[in-house]
């Protein structure tokens, strides 16, 4: 099947269901509360269903950690009785400044729900104007030094980690010349979305990983320019598979699908992000899903949803940033039935050592590089030890 039904089918099934689930995704106007500007009930007293705001920077259906926090907001909304509005941004930042004021001045929403690393400063913004407003953040923070951060919880998860151990299986893999779609050149790739700190923050993690089990190998990286591209990524993955690459890290949500096509079609292996790629293309019925060895996911849709059960328990601590790393379970490199076939049965001594370093890394005996906050220069001193294309 043509990557392009693929991708279509899989967007109409995630919008369908949505359409379809009690408290589904409403109109992306913003909705008015019969009383704007009154302070919403505290929900940790009395229990009352929730009216909830999703604010969605790029688009639902593009599996990336925002469908899975739907997702899971949704089943929140049925499990409650509360209700899910969203609000769909498509990509646009021009947007933020004044939608998320607007959204505040409502006064409809018990909580907005929102992230990502371009949203921080419209959030603080919005959050001056109308301080008694709730939000859970994802993916990003704040600056709590300021006093009216303090109705902001924020949750971030350690990508950098994630990206590691994606980075050590991979290292593991291209040097198990017995697998037939392995070649003998110890040469891995990555293809991200558009630059920016999150996915700079998987090219470092995913770089470290590599060096850690071998510095000889070289990781080969290009960014696609945008998360929807999959044409643009099939063909810089089969740029670097014609490099020697046999194994590539996708890191540019749907636009991945692109890469994993061409490791399908060069009969090497790909890793996903943020969702389960090979379940997606196996729904579909898609051949492709035999070589996506795993998918990275930052589980934020847990996250959120544990996070929305303390806050309607009346539990959950605002004005701090809760940090999610290995140990938490918050973080995975999927195991699923090709990584068993591929990588547990068919590379048992890999297997081992991969599964040594997740465990040292969960125990915090391994120290990762970060792009958060990091300067111009370190980024550029860690691209350095890869080779762009």
């Amino acid at each position: 099947m043509k990557l392009k039904k693929i991708v279509a089918l899989t967007l109409a099934m995630t919008m369908t269901l949505g359409l379809l689930a009690s408290c589904g995704k409403k109109d992306p106007e913003p909705t008015q509360a019969a009383n704007p500007g009154t302070e919403t009930t505290d929900p940790g007293t009395e229990k009352k269903p929730l009216n909830i705001m999703m604010y969605v920077i790029q688009s639902l259906g593009t599996l990336s950690c925002e469908d899975l926090i739907y997702d899971k907001l949704v089943q929140f909304c049925d499990e409650t009785g509360s209700t899910l509005n969203t609000y769909e941004c498509n990509s646009d930042e021009t947007k933020h400044s004044t939608t998320l004021p607007e959204l505040c001045a409502s006064g409809a929403y018990d909580v907005i729900v929102t992230g990502y690393y371009s949203i921080p400063e419209h959030v603080q913004r919005a959050a001056e104007m109308y301080p008694d407003q709730k939000w859970i953040l994802f993916d990003t923070s704040v600056d709590y030094d300021l006093d009216y951060c303090k109705n902001i919880a924020s949750f971030t998860a350690d990508q950098n980690t994630l990206a590691f151990m994606a980075g050590a299986l991979a290292a593991l893999m291209t040097t198990e010349t017995q697998d037939t779609n392995i070649n003998e050149d110890k040469v891995v790739g990555w293809v991200g979305a558009a630059e920016n700190t999150a996915v700079n923050d998987f090219l470092v993690g995913y770089i470290d990983g590599v060096n850690y089990v071998d510095s000889s190998i070289e990781v080969l990286y290009s960014y696609v320019g945008d998360w929807a591209n999959s044409a643009k990524a099939n063909e810089l993955a089969n740029a670097q598979f014609d490099l020697g690459a046999d194994v590539i890290f996708t890191v540019c949500g749907g636009a991945g699908f692109g890469a994993c096509e061409a490791a399908a079609a060069r009969k090497h292996y790909a890793f996903g992000v943020d969702t389960d790629f090979g379940a997606q293309l196996e729904q579909n019925g898609s051949d492709t899903a035999n070589y996506v060895v795993s998918s990275a996911i930052k589980q934020f849709g847990e996250i959120v949803y544990d996070a929305m059960v303390k806050f309607y328990n009346g539990e959950l601590e605002f004005g701090k940033l809760t940090n999610c790393d290995v140990s938490t379970g918050y973080l995975e490199m999927v195991e699923t039935k090709q990584f068993d076939e591929i990588v547990k049965n068919g590379m048992p001594d890999a297997y081992a050592r991969y599964t040594e370093i997740c465990n040292d890394l969960a125990a915090g005996k391994i120290e990762v590089g970060t792009a958060v906050n990091a300067t111009t220069e370190y980024i550029n001193e860690k691209r350095a030890e890869a080779a762009p294309f």
